[in-house]
């Protein structure tokens, strides 16, 4: 249970409390979510961390996302002085007029911020009116920490509904209803009022213009208030309709809305309110508290279980707590280690091959995760740019083991693990860079399972291929610039075999999955083909797929030229998966993610170097080689 505090302290709150909060069923963004997840990405957003380190008589300690989370919701006065705004750029903190840490990359609290808030937004708004290419670094940071501001304050107001109490001797509206009672709850107000409005209207009729001058100003002040209290109660909807065909949860601003709005019985929402006031009552009893919040989560679970809407918050909850993916990581940087020991032997043996199957725990991790949020989310674990470097990365990483098992050449299993460590870790950036639910209500336009199952599936197969591929090729290129086991044609020639056969299994799934795209779009939109973006990149992943190796079937590339070949197609792929997402144009654009254009810009640039270099080292040392010969 919540401890009694005096105002200054951090709160305590117990593991009952905690698991209670926890599993509270919550619609965001259009998905049933437990509120230990929109607490874990709220603080993502913010902080840019699921944890926060709190300072408190010069000692350090770590608040969870959901203590974080209740602590802005139940004492907003503490939670300001949290350093738990993450500022990239002390520049844009110094624009707003607010005194900068030493550190260019810092935290500030809201404390700190307070002072500039008004300039703070009047930058904002200037900076986002400029168009997205001429915005600087620092106007990005402006705009982004104006946001996370905006987002705290709707936090931490969020209960205001619950706390705020109405004076009725001032207003003749109330005082005509609550005559016996000094103040009055928004709980009180929905119940009562809209019924006695019709009759309060009608008896105005009969007045005076200067009989009806009280009324009128009561109601005004009343609306006045319940505006107030209403502006930030429609962050999240914790209740859910009583009609089953209804899908959309109701959040108090809703049910405040509706109360008058609505001709049916707004009892049981009502209800739900006057828990959540009950719970601020009790905030010093910590007995009381419980008992309330165990009211609470069992209102709002039964409503969800009635509609069959609870089932998978349990499991989500599991999900992030287990955290599969962070162990996942760091068991593939253990095995990638564990590998890059069998280097040091000369050959191939027994004891590489065990190394091999090191790979496995961290595999298993990753599948089980995908699983788990295929589960959850009862959809193909494809349905986000974040899910598809998940599974991308489980393909690579999958290929990697099963090719050394048949090559043994060690590149296999070293690539296998490489491209477990860097797909989890360009996941993680990606999800703590947009900070934003990675289990999000899927789009209209990827609403149907089946075609998810098996189009994107398939065609994501294809690109994880397609980057085992280039990786295979950037590892024969290196070595050729390196100038290593050149004494060891063999090796090249294994190497060039291995390539090859990744080269065609990219290519089969692209192709299978490029028209079952096309099958998918004519049933859609009416249209086998569109020369889409997305489309134009699925299909120059299949054309330089076959021209490659058509020509390496009429002879005109070889190893070295299929290797060099291979880097192109990953920049084809990395074009193909985000880079038309990037364009922000075509039906395709659902996977639109801003401010990458330099990072695949670069990207591009260093393979070009990389082809570059690679060609002239493959002439100088064919030219040489010619030479030589007898």
């Amino acid at each position: 249970m919540v401890a009694s505090m005096a105002a200054a302290e951090i709160p305590v709150w117990s593991d009952d409390v905690l698991d209670l909060f926890a599993s509270i069923p919550v619609q965001e963004s259009g998905r049933i979510k437990p509120l230990d997840t929109v607490a874990r990405f709220y603080l993502l957003r913010l902080n840019g961390k699921r944890s926060l380190r709190v300072e408190k008589d010069g000692k350090s300690q770590s608040r969870s996302s959901l203590e974080w989370f209740l602590d802005c919701l139940f004492y907003p006065e503490v939670t300001d002085t949290y350093r738990c705004f993450s500022v990239d750029s002390y520049e844009a903190v110094t624009a707003a007029g607010i005194e900068a840490h030493g550190k260019k990359r810092d935290r500030y609290s809201y404390h700190e911020l307070q002072p500039g808030l008004d300039r703070l937004m009047s930058l904002a708004q200037k900076a986002a009116e400029l168009p997205p290419e001429t915005q600087t670094f620092v106007d990005t940071q402006i705009i982004t920490l104006a946001g996370n501001v905006l987002a705290y304050e709707s936090l931490t107001h969020f209960l205001d509904f619950a706390k705020i109490r109405y004076e009725t001797e001032n207003n003749a509206i109330l005082t005509s209803v609550f005559n016996d009672r000094e103040t009055v709850r928004t709980s009180d107000i929905l119940e009562k009022i809209p019924k006695h409005m019709e009759t309060l209207i009608e008896q105005s009729h009969q007045l005076s213009d200067e009989e009806r001058q009280p009324l009128s100003q009561g109601i005004n002040q009343l609306f006045s208030l319940l505006d107030h209290a209403v502006l930030n109660a429609g962050l999240f909807a914790f209740l859910a309709p009583d009609e089953r065909e209804e899908n959309v949860w109701l959040s108090p601003a809703d049910i405040m809305e509706q109360s008058f709005e609505s001709t049916a019985s707004m009892d049981g929402y009502i209800e739900g309110l006057r828990i959540f006031e009950a719970m601020t009552d009790s905030l010093t009893s910590p007995s009381a508290f419980y008992d309330t919040l165990r009211n609470l989560h069992r209102v709002l679970i039964s409503r969800a279980t009635a509609r069959n809407e609870y089932k998978h918050i349990n499991l989500e909850i599991h999900y992030y707590r287990a955290n599969y993916l962070f162990f996942s990581q760091w068991l593939f940087l253990t095995s990638f280690l564990l590998i890059a020991i069998t280097w040091l032997r000369k050959k191939s043996d027994g004891w590489s091959l065990l190394m091999n199957f090191s790979l496995l725990p961290p595999i298993a991790l990753l599948a089980i995760s995908i699983t788990l949020r295929c589960i959850i989310r009862e959809r193909p674990p494809v349905t986000t740019l974040y899910e598809t470097i998940l599974f991308s990365t489980l393909i690579a990483a999958l290929l990697g083991f099963a090719l050394e098992l048949v090559s043994r050449n060690r590149i296999s299993m070293s690539l296998g693990a490489l491209f477990g460590l860097l797909g989890l870790f360009f996941a993680w950036r990606y999800e703590a860079r947009e900070g934003t639910d990675t289990m999000p209500a899927v789009i209209a336009v990827l609403d149907t399972n089946f075609w998810l199952a098996i189009h994107v599936t398939t065609i994501i197969i294809g690109y994880g291929a397609g980057l085992f591929t280039a990786a295979l090729g950037h590892v024969y290129v290196f070595l050729r610039i390196l100038r290593l086991k050149q004494h060891r044609p063999s090796f090249f020639n294994d190497l060039g075999r291995i390539t090859y056969g990744v080269f065609s299994f990219c290519l089969v799934f692209t192709l299978i999955g490029t028209v079952l795209g096309g099958i998918w779009a004519a049933q859609s939109w009416g249209r086998f083909w569109g020369w889409d973006p997305k489309e134009n990149g699925a299909l120059l992943i299949v054309l330089w797929a076959l021209a490659i190796l058509h020509a390496r079937r009429g002879g005109y590339l070889r190893h070295d030229g299929i290797a060099l070949s291979a880097i192109v197609l990953g920049m084809i792929v990395v074009f193909a998966w985000w880079g038309v997402n990037a364009l922000g144009v075509g039906l395709h654009s659902y996977g639109f993610t801003s401010g990458i254009w330099g990072v695949l810009l670069a990207f591009w640039a260093v393979e070009t170097a990389i082809i570059l270099a690679g060609a002239v080292t493959m002439w100088f040392y064919r030219d040489k080689k010619r030479l030589s010969a007898p």
